[in-house]
Parts: structure tokens; C-alpha cells; sequence
């Protein structure tokens, strides 16, 4: 661990090739701390050993949730617990908890085609995020509800309007996009920065209290109700003006706790 007047180090779980917002969060990183990037596809079993006085997992994958927790193990500071972190991978896990603390879902179930009670239009998506085709999704519109083994079904709300929140440490910042984003990847790029609003304040708060996270960020869809549909403890931060002075903020604040 670094000397009161050292450069502490900061290991960072992402890919040499992240997103420009990315870079510019770790050159400013490297103004004031030795950056070492971990490749998040490989486990680092000498964590422990690199002298680390942060740890972030920047990139979420089963190797860099490894390292998280070998962070924790060994008393290295992180932005994120591991705890919250790996829960989030599970997405019939991630929804009863945030129902059971009274955020709205839509409907969701879990089983096989024959087990599910849902009716179209519906979200087919595997359970766990780190399976293959775990990123994916389809959307069935009408007609029979079909695919192989178990899948986490959800209804599909049409959203009149669609929102991410993030949680940098202690701000809160939101985005709005076209309605049709959570299914179509290719209109995230036109995302705006708008008002957090109390009712968002509040779930963030109460996501970020039920996961203990520090750093993540919410998909959001308004239809006569406020519902979650996702919770990622890894950020973009993709339209959020003052993103990369924030997160810069949180991992020094991390680090320097160390």
C-alpha cells in the first residue's frame, strides 16, 4: 500500500481498447496514481501481491468479479462489493430484491416454455448475464412464446419514456433516449442528459443501499409507472457531461482511503 506522500496504485479490470470516455477517466487517473489496466478476461491470482490501494472492476466478466472478490479477501479498497456486483449477475435474483424493496418490475418469470405464464408481448433473456447469449435478448410480439431449456421471461412495457440513472459515489446523474434503446443497442449513442428527479433519487439510493454499490447505473422505463428493468454495477456514463470528473473522483476518493 502506498506512504502517505506515494503515489498509490490503482488496478483497473478493462480493456486496453475501452471507450474514449473510458481513457479519458484513466488519463486523469494517471495525474495523480499509477494506473496498472488488468485484463478482464484473465484471473489475476497475485492481486494480493501488486500493491494495489484500489481495486475496480471497470469491465464486468466472470474473471474480473474473481478479482473483486480476491480484492476484498485481502483488504484492498473497491469502489464496488462483490457482494452487490455478483448478485446483479443473476437476473430472477436481481428483481426479487428490488421488488421486495418496493421498486417497480415488469412481470417476470422463470422456467421452461411450458412453465411460462406470460403472455406476449414479452422479453426472453437467459437468466444469468454471464451465459452464453447472455447479453442478448428477443422480443416476442405475439404468437407462442418458444425457445430451449429455461429462460427469465418478462413483460415487455412499451415505454413512453426511457432512462438511464447512474450513481457515481454520492451523485446522481440521468439520461433520456429514444423509447426503443433497451432493444435496439444502435440509439444508445443518442442519449441526452436531463433532470434526476426526486422519484429517480430515490431509487437510486435505495438500489445502491440494497447492493452496496457505489458506481452503477440503471435502465429505467416510464409507462403510467416508474419500472427497473435493469441494475449494472459497471458504467458508461454515455451522455453524462461532467461523467469522467466524477468517476476520477470516486477512485481517488478510494484510493486515498486506503
Amino acid at each position: 500500500m502506498a506512504q502517505p506522500d506515494a503515489r498509490p496504485t490503482v488496478g483497473v479490470a478493462d480493456y486496453r481498447n475501452a471507450s474514449e470516455r473510458k481513457h479519458q477517466v484513466y488519463d486523469r487517473v494517471r495525474s495523480w496514481a499509477d494506473l496498472r489496466l488488468l485484463d478482464p478476461e484473465r484471473d489475476h491470482p497475485d492481486l494480493a501481491e501488486m500493491g494495489l490501494d484500489c481495486f475496480h472492476m471497470a469491465r464486468w466478466t466472470p474473471q474480473s468479479l474473481r478479482d473483486l472478490q480476491r480484492a476484498e479477501e485481502n483488504e484492498i479498497p473497491t469502489v464496488n462489493s462483490h457482494r452487490g456486483a455478483s448478485a446483479t449477475v443473476d437476473r430472477l435474483a436481481t428483481c426479487r430484491l428490488v421488488e421486495t424493496a418496493g421498486i417497480t418490475v415488469p412481470p417476470y418469470e422463470f422456467g421452461t416454455t411450458e412453465e411460462i405464464s406470460l403472455d406476449p408481448p414479452v422479453v426472453v433473456k437467459t437468466r444469468d448475464e454471464f451465459a452464453p447469449g447472455g447479453h442478448d435478448l428477443s422480443v416476442v410480439v405475439a404468437g407462442d412464446i418458444d425457445f430451449p431449456g429455461e429462460r427469465f421471461v418478462q413483460r415487455y412495457i412499451a415505454p413512453k419514456m426511457s432512462f438511464k440513472l447512474f450513481r457515481i459515489g454520492e451523485h446522481s446523474r440521468s439520461t433520456r433516449h429514444p423509447p426503443r434503446s433497451g432493444v435496439d443497442r444502435s440509439m444508445r449513442s443518442l442519449a441526452r442528459e436531463t433532470a434526476t428527479t426526486a422519484k429517480f433519487e430515490a431509487l437510486l439510493a435505495t438500489v445502491a443501499d440494497i447492493f452496496d454499490l457505489n458506481l452503477f447505473e440503471l435502465d429505467v422505463v416510464v409507462h403510467k409507472s416508474v419500472y427497473v428493468i435493469d441494475v449494472n454495477p459497471v458504467v458508461s456514463l454515455q451522455g453524462v457531461e461532467d461523467g469522467v470528473e466524477m468517476y476520477d473522483e470516486l477512485l481517488s476518493g478510494s484510493a486515498r482511503t486506503s
